[in-house]
C-alpha cells in the first residue's frame, strides 16, 4: 500500500492510476484531480523489495495520471497544475539527471508530453485564451530542448464550455496526431508532418486519458469506448480488439515485445498491437497495470494498493472477438 497515495484526502485519489518501469522501480501515478487534492509526491515501488520511496520531488499537479518515456527519460504531465490557470505549467522530469518540476507555458491542463523526432517536446490540455479569447485546447511545442514554446494548435467551441481538451498527443511514420475532445461542434484530427498542418474526420481515439493511448509497432494503440481497442496507421482505424460490456482502462509496454491491455475482464497482450491473447482475470478493483520479467503487477483503484498476480488463469479470459470494423475518414463512428 503506498503511503504516499494514502495522503490524499479522498478514496478516489488513493488510486493508482499508472505504473511506468524505470531501472526495475515502477514510477506510480496517482490522485484524484476532480477533488484538488494536490500538489502529489513522485514516488517509486520496487517489486523486488515490495516497498515504495520518494524521489524527493513534489510536483504542483494535483494528480500524476501518466509517465511517458521519451529519449530513455520520464515525463510526468500535470494533469490538473495546483497553480493558476494563466501561470506557466508543464510537467516533472528525470530528463537532466535528477527529478525538476518544470515551468514551461501557460496552461490550465498538461494531459499528455510527446516528441515528434526526438529531438522536440510537445505538450497538449487546454489553456485561457487560445482563440480569439476564448479558452479551449491547446497544444504547445519547443524546438530547442524546452527553452522556448510557442503554441502550435487550439481547437474551441464557439460558445467555450471550459471542457475543450486535448488529451493526449501521439506520433507515427514523422507525423504527430492530436484531436480536441468536446468541443461543442466537434473537432478533426490533426496532423503535423514537421512543416505544415492537415486534419482528417475521424475519432480513433475518443475522450480517453494519455494511459489509453500508446504507440507500437507503428500504431497508435488506443481505447475507443464502445469499441474496443483500436489499431490506428495514420489513415484507417480498426478495430482490434472488440469489447463486450467493459473497455481498456491501461495499457503497458515493459520492452519485452508486447504490448498489454487492462480490462475488466482480464489482462491481454499482443506482439503486433493486432491480434491478442487473454491472460489472466483481475480483481474488481484493479485499475491500471505494469509489467517487470513477465510479472504482472496492478495498481488499484480508491485503496493505494498494487498487487501481484501471482498466477495465471487464461481459461477464465473472454476469448478476444475476431470480428474487426476498420474505418477511415468521415465516419462519425469512429
Amino acid at each position: 500500500m503506498s503511503p504516499q497515495a494514502m495522503e490524499k484526502p479522498n478514496d478516489s485519489g488513493r488510486t493508482i492510476r499508472s505504473l511506468t518501469l524505470d531501472n526495475g522501480r515502477f514510477f506510480v501515478g496517482y490522485g484524484d484531480y476532480l477533488e484538488n487534492g494536490g500538489p502529489t509526491k513522485v514516488t517509486t515501488f520496487d517489486p523486488a523489495t515490495r516497498t515504495f520511496a520518494e524521489t524527493g520531488l513534489t510536483a504542483p499537479t494535483e494528480e500524476v495520471t501518466t509517465f511517458r518515456r521519451i529519449n530513455g527519460k520520464l515525463y510526468a504531465p500535470w494533469t490538473d497544475p495546483t497553480g493558476s490557470a494563466t501561470a506557466n505549467q508543464g510537467f516533472s522530469t528525470n530528463a537532466s539527471g535528477t527529478w525538476t518540476n518544470e515551468f514551461k507555458a501557460p496552461a490550465e491542463h498538461v494531459y499528455d508530453v510527446a516528441s515528434l523526432n526526438g529531438t522536440d517536446l510537445w505538450m497538449v490540455g487546454s489553456a485561457k485564451n487560445v482563440v480569439s479569447g476564448k479558452g479551449g485546447a491547446a497544444a504547445y511545442r519547443s524546438t530547442d530542448r524546452g527553452a522556448t514554446w510557442t503554441l502550435v494548435a487550439a481547437d474551441t467551441s464557439n460558445v467555450e464550455t471550459g471542457y475543450e481538451r486535448y488529451y493526449w498527443a501521439a506520433a507515427i511514420n514523422g507525423k504527430m496526431y492530436l484531436q480536441a475532445h468536446n468541443v461543442a461542434e466537434g473537432a478533426p484530427l490533426r496532423i503535423f508532418n514537421g512543416t505544415s498542418w492537415s486534419t482528417l474526420s475521424l475519432n480513433p481515439c475518443n475522450t480517453v486519458e494519455s494511459r489509453a493511448v500508446e504507440v507500437f509497432k507503428g500504431n497508435i494503440i488506443c481505447t475507443n469506448y464502445g469499441r474496443g481497442v483500436v489499431a490506428f496507421d495514420g489513415k484507417t482505424a480498426t478495430t482490434v480488439l472488440n469489447t463486450d460490456g467493459w473497455n481498456v482502462l491501461d495499457f503497458d509496454i515493459p520492452g519485452d515485445g508486447y504490448i498489454y491491455a487492462l480490462s475488466r475482464a482480464g489482462v491481454y497482450r499482443s506482439a503486433d498491437g493486432l491480434s491478442w491473447q487473454g491472460l489472466t482475470t483481475v480483481p474488481e478493483y484493479a485499475w491500471s497495470i505494469g509489467v517487470h520479467n513477465g510479472t504482472i503487477y496492478l495498481g488499484e483503484r480508491l485503496n493505494a494498493t498494487i498487487r501481484k498476480v501471482d498466477g495465471l488463469n487464461t481459461n477464465a479470459v473472454p476469448a478476444p472477438s475476431t470480428t474487426s470494423t476498420t474505418c477511415k475518414g468521415k465516419s462519425k463512428s469512429c
